[in-house]
Parts: C-alpha cells; structure tokens; sequence
C-alpha cells in the first residue's frame, strides 16, 4: 500500500470482529513505528500489547468503575470542551453533527457512539502508549508521532485502529493489570484489530479545507 493511500484510508474504527490479531503483525507493525523521530533520538515511548484475557480484566474493571459512577483520571490532564478554542469547538461540532446525519437519527448516534466507547470498541487489541514521568513535554509530541506511525503500519496490514483517552482513564488499573513502573505514565490507547461490517465503522470526518489552516508568509 502506497503512503498516501494509508493516510487516505485511516479513520477511526468504533466496532471490532474478534477475529484475533497475530502477535507476529503486531510486532512488524511496532518495529515499522519505531521509524518516528524524536528529540535528540530519546525514543521515549514503551508499548503494552493489552489482548486476551489480560485486555479483558482491564475492560471488566473499567466497567466496575463506570457502574461505579467513578470519573477518569488519567495522566494527562483533560479540558472542558467548553473551555477549548472557538475554532475547535466548531470542529467538534461539525463531527457531532455529522455522525448524526450518518445514523440518520440523534438517539441511534448516540446509544451506537456511547456503547462502543463504553465497551472499549470491542477492540481485541489495545497497544498501551507509555513514556517516563521524567521526560519533558516534547516527548508527548514524539509519542504522538509514534502512535501515528503504528496507525498508518496498521492500515497498510488492513486493520482499524482508533486511539483514544476512553482507554487510559483510569492508570492505576493499568498499572495493575500490565505491569507498568509507576514512573511511567499512560499517553493514550490504540485499539487495533479487523473492522466490522457496521454503520458506526462507514462512517468518515470531514477535514477543513487546506487553505484554512495552511499560511505562507
């Protein structure tokens, strides 16, 4: 698959099949991301393969959480989307609204949207994101740029990823359940796997126009 079509095709996948992903995939997919660059080449990024019965624990205490009424906390801190910028708002907005006009009615697209996020996508993998607690801000930038190359990896092996914060809400499960260092912290989830045949999946963002966001001086 050519670079372009990658990047054309990628989008966010919201319902998985259980069709198994093989871990010798997964592993080409983290070496072809390992390419990404990073400050002063600090690689500062650690993967956690979350599948099986492993993932399931984590989705199971997630779900005890929620029934809970526990809100996330996760390592990087989160902003009202009322608080974001006016531009970004519109953006959201924009999303929202045209996931209305897919499913055709506001409950369906919110009922499919709520449970899929809820139940983590059904996804049969997730690739947990780690960079050290002692590490500038810059390597969140270079971990952004990694989880971008194991999406783009992804596709070109025709699987669906979406990344997310819905997966790394709540660390101290995660580092229960993967064994992370707790001077590690959670960037985000990538939940990888085969995309079902569904009408939450067919389903693609628009972006802005090139001209709008793209300045020559």
């Amino acid at each position: 698959m050519e670079l372009q079509d990658a990047i054309n095709q990628r989008h966010s996948i919201r319902q998985f099949t259980d069709k198994p992903v093989e871990k010798k995939t997964i592993t080409k997919i983290v070496e072809l991301a390992q390419r990404a660059p990073s400050w002063v080449n600090s690689q500062p990024w650690q993967v956690y393969c979350a599948m099986g019965e492993t993932l399931q624990k984590i989705k199971d205490a997630y779900h005890e959480q929620d029934i809970a009424g526990k809100q996330g906390n996760s390592d990087l801190p989160v902003m009202s989307r009322e608080d974001w910028d006016p531009q970004t708002q519109a953006n959201m907005k924009q999303w929202r609204s045209g996931i209305v006009h897919h499913f055709a009615n506001f409950d369906v697209a919110h009922e499919n949207m709520t449970n899929a996020s809820n139940t983590l996508y059904n996804s049969p993998v997730i690739l947990y994101i780690t960079i050290p607690k002692a590490s500038p801000d810059w390597s969140i930038f270079d971990a952004g740029l990694f989880a971008e190359n194991i999406m783009l990896a992804a596709t070109a092996y025709g699987l669906g990823t979406i990344p997310t914060y819905n997966s790394v809400r709540f660390p101290t499960i995660l580092h229960q359940t993967l064994g992370v260092p707790e001077d590690e912290r959670f960037i985000v989830g990538i939940s990888l796997g085969y995309q079902a045949d569904t009408t939450i999946n067919s389903y693609h963002s628009e972006r802005r126009p090139v001209d709008e966001i793209l300045h020559f001086n």
